[in-house]
């Protein structure tokens, strides 16, 4: 029987969610509003692989690499010396070579090739989206991109921008990238009497059983560090949450 090889996340706790890690050679989608730390799962990612002897590729469609390296060392994580090292690289995918046409994402393929990267990030895929107005034509770029991706054995990870700050989950996009990735993580606010906590699900994950819990998680100094589920609220994905009946009859009782 032929087992399945995984790769760890380098997050505390999320390898639990995701059944013992990300699959080697699938695509991953982080979602989830401004602020969340989806950047910072991307990096986190990456720094895990390169811990492992796995070079990665971090490819910037909004912050300039500069601003992106300059973050990181928050975290204690020094890009600029392991690009120097050969271990990784920032790529950015300017303006002007979006604007190009020609599926400018495909560019990034030679930067991947000449390091032998093995975990590839994208951040953010959905400002990349914006750039191709056609929307078959996006979807056709994507798939070659995530297809080219699967049969090279890399593992890719795309991050995507929801603009609103707490809202009512119905769909990822507005091009099917729901469909073209193997894992959906979810990235959220929560209000919980009048305080804003952040939550982490994974909705979707092809070929694997998966955590099904809502959980807790923060960004700390060492990066994304997952928490305990939410118990005794329900509506968490609303993004208002409440107390389940019995969580309130309890502390009614208390009182």
């Amino acid at each position: 029987m032929m087992t399945t090889s995984r790769l760890r996340t380098g997050i505390a706790g999320l390898d639990e969610m995701t059944g013992g890690g990300f699959i080697r050679g699938d695509t991953t989608l982080i979602t989830g509003p401004p602020g969340t730390g989806k950047t910072t799962f991307g990096l986190q990612f990456l720094m895990q692989g390169i811990s492992e002897g796995e070079s990665g590729v971090f490819v910037t469609v909004e912050e300039m690499p500069q601003k992106i390296a300059s973050d990181a060392m928050n975290f204690g994580w020094d890009l600029k010396r392991l690009e120097a090292e050969k271990k990784m690289r920032l790529f950015h995918l300017r303006s002007e070579m979006l604007q190009a046409g020609g599926a400018p994402i495909m560019q990034c393929l030679d930067i991947v090739n000449a390091i032998g990267a093995k975990r590839v990030v994208v951040d953010p895929i959905s400002l990349y989206s914006l750039n191709v107005g056609n929307p078959t034509d996006l979807r056709r770029e994507l798939y070659a991109f995530v297809n080219y991706m699967k049969e090279s054995g890399l593992t890719l990870v795309l991050t995507h921008e929801v603009p609103d700050i707490i809202t009512r989950v119905s769909r990822i996009s507005d091009y099917g990238l729901e469909f073209i990735v193997d894992c959906i993580i979810m990235l959220q606010y929560v209000e919980i009497e009048s305080e804003i906590r952040r939550s982490i699900s994974v909705l979707k994950m092809r070929g694997s059983d998966h955590d099904k819990a809502i959980r807790r998680y923060k960004i700390t100094d060492r990066g994304v560090e997952i928490e305990a589920r939410f118990e005794g609220y329900e509506g968490i994905m609303s993004g208002t949450a409440r107390k389940t009946g019995a969580q309130a009859f309890i502390e009614a009782f208390k009182r």
